[in-house]
């Protein structure tokens, strides 16, 4: 989601969101020389972040991933509907009559009218209108996320955690890994966690076995018969919950989406797999002690490469 901050030597309000790797910023709003004060500008600025927030929910918690919860699709539903109203709430918000009012039943739409209400306080045509620019392009992202495209404002996507991956997401964090076992950055900047997670989750099953095949004498990159090790019990460590969990027939994505509702962060959920990926190379180098370290970085990646690319078709 969007923050905002008000830069008191500008007399500006500044969007910042992550990208990942850190945050971006850029002005949206500045405003004249007639502010009556900052509480003004920073009164703006937080009901904006609280519509962001909300918008953003719509992306989270898609209406698809609800459709079992009659009444939580329902409010879902009504969200995504508010979203062609938010600017005309902005500009036209619903205003105290005697010590009434009126409240929407769409978070998002209450959302706007609460910005709308701040911009009346503030009385200036111009200042409403970079707002609604700027929610507009908060739209304009949102929308572009939701069909997979990460780029330009929508890359803040990157650091949620969405309820249900994304198909093409997975497929791209699959072809990421692909070039790199180990974990590129850009499963950092340009996938969704929740998505990255997902294929991750199957390119650690696929190392852990190598790994264990390699401990064992076994040079086989066939992908395993689940379950393989039926006996071992889950420890407290997240990325080898998620291994057991492979290891009983679970896919990748029930895996992770499964985690996402005992409440994991989908990147923390990735960046621990990533870790543990690393682990299992590491513990591949040490079974082969033979090789030059980086041959046999090569064979396990290559080696992992084949097992994962061979059983592609589990994770989904």
């Amino acid at each position: 989601m969007t923050e905002y901050a008000y830069d008191r030597t500008r007399n500006a309000l500044l969007a910042t969101w992550s990208v990942g790797i850190g945050n971006v910023a850029e002005t949206v709003v500045e405003f004249g020389d007639d502010l009556r004060g900052p509480e003004y500008a920073l009164q703006l600025g937080y009901n904006l972040a609280l519509l962001s927030q909300d918008l953003w929910h719509t992306y989270t918690h898609p209406l698809t991933a609800a459709v079992d919860q009659p009444e939580e699709a329902l409010a879902r539903a009504r969200d995504q509907l508010a979203i062609d109203l938010v600017t005309g709430a902005m500009r036209e918000p619903h205003l105290p009559v005697g010590n009434q009012m009126q409240v929407c039943e769409s978070d998002v739409l209450e959302a706007a009218h609460m910005v709308g209400r701040i911009l009346h306080k503030i009385g200036d045509a111009d200042v409403t209108e970079q707002a609604v620019a700027d929610v507009e392009a908060e739209i304009a992202a949102l929308r572009q996320a939701g069909l997979g495209d990460l780029t330009g404002r929508a890359n803040q996507a990157v650091v949620l955690t969405r309820s249900d991956p994304q198909p093409q997401q997975v497929a791209a964090a699959h072809a990421y890994l692909e070039k790199n076992p180990l974990g590129p950055p850009e499963l950092y900047t340009k996938i969704d966690a929740t998505s990255a997670a997902v294929a991750a989750a199957h390119w650690l099953f696929a190392a852990v076995m190598i790994m264990h095949r390699a401990a064992h004498g076994n040079m086989s990159d066939a992908p395993p018969t689940y379950p393989h090790m039926d006996g071992e019990r889950p420890d407290d460590d997240l990325a080898m919950k998620v291994f057991h969990r492979l290891d009983q027939g679970r896919s990748p994505r029930d895996v992770v989406v499964g985690l996402i509702r005992e409440g994991v962060a989908a990147r923390k959920l990735l960046e621990e797999l990533l870790i543990a990926i690393g682990h299992a190379g590491q513990l591949y180098t040490e079974c082969n002690t033979t090789m030059p370290p980086e041959q046999i970085t090569d064979t396990f990646c290559a080696r992992t490469r084949r097992m994962a690319v061979d059983g592609r078709d589990r994770i989904l």
